[in-house]
């Protein structure tokens, strides 16, 4: 079985996520880093035959937009099972930054890493 993996890296948005007050009201700035691993299937140079990489965009704005999440772990982890129900998907990174939590440029957030359990 031959595989290939389909990702965004770096996609900015605005999250309403964290446990502090400040947080609550306003929300912030994120950073999003998605890697799936895919089953290839003979593509023919079509684009309806692949997995794009507009999907997982599509994905992170429905879960970034939706209500106030504690934790990113949590969004983390949203954004990951939904990207496992898209074909031939085998397994799913996300990475998700807070950038600008700590003084100094310095970034804090999640990495999390599931399988697919049905196509191992």
């Amino acid at each position: 079985m031959m595989k290939y993996w389909v990702y965004v890296h770096n996609f900015e948005t605005k999250c309403s996520l964290g446990i502090y007050p400040k947080e609550k009201k306003t929300p912030q700035r994120v950073r999003i880093n998605v890697s799936l691993e895919v089953v290839a299937t003979k593509h023919e140079d079509s684009i309806y035959k692949v997995l794009s990489y507009e999907d997982i965009i599509k994905i992170i704005e429905i879960v970034t937009s939706k209500k106030h999440r504690y934790l990113a772990e949590t969004v983390a982890e949203n954004i990951a099972d939904s990207c496992l129900k898209l074909k031939n998907t085998i397994s799913v990174s996300v990475d998700l930054k807070k950038p600008d939590i700590i003084k100094g440029g310095a970034s804090v957030g999640v990495k999390i890493h599931k399988v697919n359990k049905n196509k191992k």
